[in-house]
């Protein structure tokens, strides 16, 4: 889990389908060996505009294709009692990409094949066509006022337009992608009308389709040294191979003050190269679609959203590492933030103290997060910001005085001030394995557990028919009562409650979770700071953090997440409903056939090949600056 942050449960589903197709398309072996003489292609930052809005780069699809094969989720893939599933699974994949095959031109197996280097895409400002440009120019003479009108928002749409670049080197397959690019350009000249030209510029032909007419975009693609690079918008292809020759006077992204500053704190924390890297510009990609929009109340709009500071978001980059002895992978996000932070960014208040784990925290949680929190501060500045809009004191007039009047509840005494700023939240999966097994604890710590009991009962007599009180471990817990919603087969019922626990305000959407917490604080089970898993990642974290201090650690367990959907994939009511549904999606059917023919052996067999995961966030002078880790697995 890693809150607001790229999770390790969506990394490990990412790996695992690319792992699988890595496994099956090359077995698990590396082509890295094999020695050419290889042209050196410059990064893709050195070939795109300064002002992109946005970026993504693979560093080398080959290296990423090893580096799957050889990761916990490609061994566990390649496991001889799972990969008869894992290879019929990736069959049915292929199977159903036969569908589409003919129209690309390859296979599955072609098409992941096809990237050999880098792969890198960018959103990037539009530019103006020259008139001469247009192969139709409609309405031009036309000086009614309808036809003013639509000249006007054509040229506001094109001043403010996106386009996009794409590059990919494929090495020796870059005829197989190039066959792919030719189907493409055959539909827009045969199908669209679209008007095929060729210009060579630096000794290479860039081949540009022409709209037919106004409002479509350009699209210009050229290939070189084994790369292709594919542009949606004028000059898109032509720029980069400028920037490619040295020939362009324009800065490249490389150049940008905002990205090196935030590449910097992504990159430089590492001492290799990163596989994967990106890089968004919020503020410029806002600005640019109200300007598109010419919407009167998006005019009127951004000039106050620009006076809390919004400008001041300069960037958002991130990096993701993979390998090594102690580390599986390691991925780092900054977001650079100018000083000072007052405006919308006054929220942004961080605080810093212990992390280690309260002792109601059970030793088999999923996650586990420690969050502090600034809470004075921010609700200070939140009622700033809602004043700039609705007026002074908006805070009490909309929030303040109508809790006070509904509930007899004082919001800044009774809440705000007696939170010390330290949230927790963990999760636990709630056995039997069901698609929302995952139950969740928060906990805030109280400065006053005393006041806030008198705040529960003072909501329980203004309320009595809210919450029924139970007492559960030697603790009260104050149960949501519900309506009599059904829930669907094969769901968890949520059952919401709270209850004060020592100095701790704890909220749940599960009785067995609660159960477990005071089972835990009484010392009936162990809690979580006793697992020897979590004292390795947290020593870990120490060396990361580098002597700054975290606002937020994490600690997670990878393998439970996949454990759930292995246990759900193999169950037998799965395997019923996907059969039902085949009816409708023939598609459906073909992977509960996969599932029907294969046996699921005991999960505990592949936990070997996984290891617990940590989360970082500290502040800093420039921004706020995420980290993550998975340890290498001991598969002893």
């Amino acid at each position: 889990m890693k809150p607001h942050f790229p999770s390790v449960r969506s990394s490990h589903a990412f790996t695992a389908a690319l792992a699988l197709a890595t496994l099956t398309t090359v077995g698990g072996t590396s082509v890295l060996g094999q020695e050419k003489e290889v042209k050196v292609v410059p990064g893709a930052p050195r070939l795109l505009p300064e002002d992109a809005f946005l970026y993504a780069r693979l560093d080398n699809a080959e290296e990423l294709r090893s580096d799957l094969a050889n990761s916990s989720m490609g061994k566990m893939l390649n496991d001889p009692k799972l990969k008869p599933l894992a290879s019929d699974v990736y069959s049915t994949f292929r199977d159903l990409f036969e569908q589409i095959s003919d129209k690309v031109g390859v296979t599955l197996d072609e098409l992941l094949a096809i990237p050999h280097g880098q792969v890198a895409a960018a959103l990037i400002p539009g530019q103006i066509p020259e008139d001469n440009d247009n192969i139709q120019q409609a309405d031009e003479s036309d000086d009614s006022e309808q036809a003013i009108q639509r000249r006007l928002r054509r040229k506001r749409r094109e001043q403010n337009s996106f386009a996009g670049v794409f590059i990919v080197n494929a090495g020796d397959n870059v005829d197989k992608l190039q066959s792919i690019v030719d189907k493409l350009e055959r539909q827009m000249v045969d199908n669209d009308g679209y008007v095929r030209r060729v210009k060579e510029v630096q000794k290479t032909d860039v081949v540009r389709l022409l709209p037919p007419r106004t409002g479509r975009p350009e699209v210009e693609y050229f290939e070189r040294d084994g790369t292709i690079v594919f542009g949606i918008g004028h000059r898109t292809a032509q720029d980069v191979l400028d920037h490619w020759e040295g020939e362009s006077e324009l800065p490249s992204l490389a150049d940008s003050a905002n990205f090196t500053s935030v590449m910097s704190r992504c990159i430089g924390a590492e001492s290799t190269r990163p596989q994967l890297t990106f890089y968004v510009d919020p503020y410029h990609i806002a600005q640019k679609i109200v300007k598109r929009s010419g919407s009167m109340g998006a005019a009127m709009v951004w000039p106050m959203v620009e006076s809390l500071g919004f400008e001041r978001f300069r960037g958002i980059g991130g990096s993701s590492f993979r390998g090594g002895e102690v580390f599986e992978d390691i991925s780092h996000l900054h977001v650079l933030i100018d000083p000072p932070r007052d405006g919308l960014l006054g929220v942004l208040r961080p605080d810093t103290g212990d992390s280690t784990p309260p002792k109601w925290i059970p030793s088999d949680v999923t996650t586990y997060t420690s969050l502090y929190w600034d809470i004075d501060q921010t609700y200070e500045n939140v009622g700033k910001i809602m004043d700039n809009f609705q007026g002074a004191d908006s805070l009490k007039r909309f929030v303040e005085a109508p809790t006070q009047k509904r509930t007899g509840v004082d919001v800044q005494k009774e809440l705000v001030q007696n939170l010390t700023g330290r949230i927790i939240r963990t999760t636990w999966i709630e056995p039997p394995a069901r698609i929302n097994s995952q139950a969740s604890a928060h906990g805030l710590e109280l400065v006053d557990a005393t006041a806030a009991k008198a705040t529960i009962a003072k909501m329980r007599e203004k309320f009595p028919n809210v919450m029924t009180a139970e007492t559960i471990g030697g603790s009260v817990v104050y149960f949501f009562r519900q309506g009599r919603n059904r829930v669907p087969e094969g769901f968890r019922k949520p059952e919401p409650c709270i209850m004060i626990l020592g100095k701790w305000l704890i909220q749940s959407d599960s009785r067995k979770l609660i159960e477990r917490i005071t089972r835990a604080n009484s010392g009936a089970i162990s809690g979580l700071v006793t697992v020897p898993d979590y004292e390795l990642v947290s020593a870990e974290l120490g060396g990361k953090l580098d002597g700054e201090k975290p606002f937020m650690v994490s600690f997670m367990r990878g393998a439970d997440f996949l454990r759930q959907f292995y246990q759900i994939a193999g169950d037998d009511g799965t395997k019923k409903f996907l059969r039902g549904q085949a009816e409708k999606n023939p598609n459906v059917g073909r992977f509960a056939d996969v599932l029907q023919r294969n046996d699921f052996p005991p999960f505990e067999e592949f936990e070997k090949y996984f290891a617990p995961s940590g989360v970082f966030a500290y502040d800093s002078p420039d921004g706020i600056h995420f980290g993550s880790f998975t340890l290498v697995a001991d598969e002893e």
